[in-house]
């Protein structure tokens, strides 16, 4: 009887092992790119698992460490992401909750930019339906249970910088709708 129970335990163990590596443990947000991912952190909410009217304390206690600048409805945070590419986030809040996210993002080598920036626009295609184009920006409209409609504007901002060499810049702007 011994042996039999050992045999058993040593196939449960391999079944066990061989299970638990045929399980996907990539990201839903890998499929975008690593910037995308670094960036947006989770593929709930409206941007890295937060929505707008989310109080100020919540975004503190979820955010990665401190950050840069914060005042009574500011937050402001740098973060670097692989290859020396980087972004920043500010958070502004008003008496209702978060109101307004501005993230750019720093693409080192510029001609990763237009790679980088259609990630971002499939993800929010995927996540939020096609986009419309409106004065240049790529616009998403979401809805929100605090401020009703919310836009999300993307858009590459590369131009703004004229020296040769210069990195790639990939703005994204989540406010109300406030037309």
């Amino acid at each position: 009887m011994p042996f039999i129970r050992k045999n058993i335990a040593l196939v449960s163990i391999i079944l066990i092992l061989f299970f638990s590596s045929c399980t996907n443990t990539e990201s839903p947000l890998s499929k975008y790119g690593p910037e995308l991912e670094g960036v947006m952190r989770s593929d709930f909410g409206t941007f890295r698992g937060f929505n707008l009217g989310e109080q100020m304390d919540t975004i503190l206690a979820k955010e990665a460490g401190l950050g840069v600048d914060a005042d009574e409805g500011y937050l402001y945070y740098e973060f670097k992401l692989n290859d020396s590419n980087s972004y920043n986030i500010s958070y502004s809040f008003d008496d209702k909750g978060l109101n307004e996210i501005q993230s750019d993002v720093y693409i080192k080598n510029p001609n990763n930019t237009e790679k980088v920036f259609n990630s971002f626009k499939a993800y929010f295609d995927d996540h939020f339906g096609k986009n419309e184009t409106h004065q240049g920006f790529m616009v998403w409209t979401v809805k929100s249970g605090k401020y009703g409609d919310v836009r999300i504007n993307l858009s590459d901002e590369s131009s703004d910088f004229t020296i040769p060499g210069s990195p790639g810049k990939i703005a994204l702007w989540i406010y109300p709708d406030k037309e």
